[in-house]
């Protein structure tokens, strides 16, 4: 038998309902763990609730456990409530949770806090029911979430297409940026094209980030663009943004292997007429890093590439015979007579400082080999006795032989 109404005229009525039904505190949520609705509940709840009724959605840390251990997969997959035991470690009391489906998208989530006795069938059912109930509600949301977020990812994706802003699409821009907040332009960089179901899954992850706070996002090939800044003071967004990078892109990776996501991060910009430039940066960090992953495997920001910014520059003026460097051509020409790799041992001579046994570690040579040919590039082109912008310039060619 049925345990509540037919329908409910809003989702906190229905929360409300559900929780005088089964004697225990609701909260409803939509697919990206952001509260819609909460029935009232005693003093007495668990750290994770009250965190989520203030800040409007499920603390990361919550979410991030209950990915780990594999209890959210587990709601998803499951057709009926499932009751959750406490993780304590993360505030998070006993529940019952049940997901909200139309087929196989994932609308939302029905949470339900456990009391000092254990749910009962009936109580299981009232839970599954209201999930029932509320498809229809977040059915409506999710179809208008979904119309406006299409409109602005075609929006962004046009800004994006020229350097040269139209008047309307600068007022636009003027009217959804944030005002004097250091923003950035970040890429996910995918091995394998977004698909409409794998970009659900890539915004859901992006979703969960409480570090940030996303403007703008747009699907572009096998390349996620985001325009977001850090909920964090000025003189600390640095910090911020190189810890949440590193976090982020460790957690893309363990959810995605397959994918391999690699992020790219632009300089930080006041102004969203330069939003066609952050990307251009953000971008050229993951070809970069694409393309020198030993070099270049911490380096998620412009800013961190260093001297690798100008590789792709040098790259396409030695491709049009605008650039040589006749140190490296010396020592090119003999390695392709002789049949030897001094350019190579050269090239992580300079990377290692000098350091002869992490080279010979990293060719998997005797440092003795190492040895011996420093002294025959020496020989060839006394490059020892070269300053460091002379050395910087002879190791930039070299990357930028590589990189074309």
């Amino acid at each position: 038998m049925p345990f509540l109404q037919k329908s409910y005229e809003s989702l906190d009525t229905l929360a409300e309902a559900i929780g005088q039904a089964i004697r225990a505190p609701i909260t409803i949520e939509n697919r990206h763990h952001q509260l819609l609705a909460y029935s009232t509940h005693p003093d007495s709840t668990d750290p994770a609730r009250i965190a989520t009724i203030i800040g409007r959605r499920v603390p990361e840390t919550v979410i991030e456990d209950l990915w780990e251990s594999g209890m959210l997969q587990h709601v998803i997959d499951s057709d009926d409530p499932v009751v959750i035991p406490a993780r304590l470690a993360v505030g998070l009391g006993e529940r019952a949770a049940v997901v909200i489906k139309q087929h196989d998208d994932v609308l939302g989530y029905i949470w339900s806090l456990a009391r000092p006795t254990p749910f009962s069938e009936q109580e299981l059912t009232v839970l599954k029911e209201g999930a029932s109930i509320a498809k229809k509600l977040l059915m409506t949301i999710a179809m208008h979430e979904r119309r406006i977020d299409a409109e602005l990812e075609r929006f962004l994706l046009d800004v994006l297409a020229t350097p040269a802003l139209s008047p309307t699409n600068q007022q636009r821009l003027n009217e959804l940026a944030p005002i004097a907040v250091a923003s950035r332009l970040t890429v996910i960089d995918c091995l394998q094209p977004i698909t409409p179901q794998f970009a659900e899954r890539l915004f859901y992850v992006l979703a969960t980030q409480q570090s940030i706070e996303v403007v703008l996002q747009a699907i572009d090939g096998q390349q996620l663009l985001v325009w977001h800044y850090m909920k964090t003071e000025l003189a600390e967004e640095e910090t911020m943004l190189l810890d949440w990078a590193e976090r982020f892109e460790t957690l893309l990776q363990d959810k995605f292997p397959e994918a391999n996501p690699t992020l790219g991060i632009s300089r930080r910009f006041f102004e969203s007429e330069t939003l066609y430039h952050a990307a251009e940066e953000a971008r050229r960090v993951t070809s970069l890093r694409r393309k020198f992953p030993l070099e270049l495997v911490n380096a998620r920001t412009f800013e961190q590439i260093g001297i690798y910014q100008l590789v792709p520059d040098l790259a396409r003026r030695i491709n049009l015979r605008l650039e040589t460097h006749p140190t490296l051509e010396r020592l090119k020409a003999y390695d392709q007579t002789h049949q030897t790799e001094l350019v190579t041992t050269l090239e992580w001579y300079f990377y290692f400082d000098g350091n002869v046994k992490q080279v010979a570690a990293h060719l998997h040579i005797h440092p003795n080999t190492v040895l011996y040919r420093v002294r025959r590039i020496e020989e060839l082109t006394q490059i020892t006795r070269a300053s460091l912008p002379e050395r910087a310039t002879i190791y930039l060619a070299i990357k930028a032989d590589q990189y074309r």
